[in-house]
C-alpha cells in the first residue's frame, strides 16, 4: 500500500509535524522525495490493517453489489421457510362466528419476525466485514445502509 500511518501523542504533535512537513516540501524516505504528511479523522482502533492493500474501489463496489443479492436472498429463504407457514396457517384458519387465532399464534409471529430480524443483522453485518473497509467507521456504515435496505425487502416481501 502507498499509504502509511504515524500515531502521535497529541493532535498538536501531528498538526506541528504535517506543517513542517508541508513547509520543508516533503521529506525522503528510502530514496523517495516529496513524501507529504497528510492529516486523517480516525482513532488508531478504527484501522483495520488487514484491508489495505487488497481492495480497489471497484473491487469494494462490486462485494456491495453482491452483497444486495445477498440480501435479497436472505430475505426469500425467511419469507419461504418461515414466513410462508405462518400465513397459510392465518389464511386457512377458521374465523367463523367471530373466532380469532390465540396467544400462541400470535407470539409465534413476533417470533417469526425476531428470527428474520436476526437473519439480517447476521447476513449485513457478514456482508459489510467481506468488502474489505479500511476503517471500522466506514463498514459500521455500510451496515447501517444494509441493514436499512434489508428491512425495506422486508416490508416490500410482506
Amino acid at each position: 500500500s502507498p499509504r502509511a500511518f504515524a500515531v502521535f501523542k497529541t493532535q498538536e504533535d501531528r498538526d506541528k509535524v504535517v506543517e513542517m512537513t508541508a513547509q520543508l516540501g516533503g521529506f525522503e524516505y528510502e530514496g523517495a522525495t516529496g513524501i507529504e504528511m497528510v492529516t486523517f479523522e480516525a482513532e488508531p482502533d478504527t484501522v483495520q490493517w488487514q484491508y489495505f492493500g487488497h481492495s480497489t474501489k471497484s473491487e469494494k463496489a462490486m462485494r456491495i453489489a453482491v452483497g444486495f443479492g445477498v440480501i435479497l436472498l436472505a430475505c426469500l429463504f425467511w419469507a419461504i421457510v418461515f414466513y410462508s407457514p405462518y400465513a397459510y396457517y392465518v389464511m386457512t384458519f377458521n374465523y367463523e362466528n367471530g373466532r380469532e387465532p390465540g396467544f400462541i399464534v400470535g407470539f409465534a409471529f413476533s417470533m417469526i419476525v425476531v428470527v428474520g430480524n436476526a437473519i439480517m443483522y447476521e447476513v449485513c453485518a457478514q456482508i459489510s466485514d467481506r468488502v474489505g473497509f479500511r476503517f471500522k467507521d466506514e463498514r459500521e456504515a455500510c451496515y447501517m445502509v444494509l441493514y436499512t435496505i434489508a428491512c425495506l425487502f422486508n416490508v416490500a416481501l410482506d
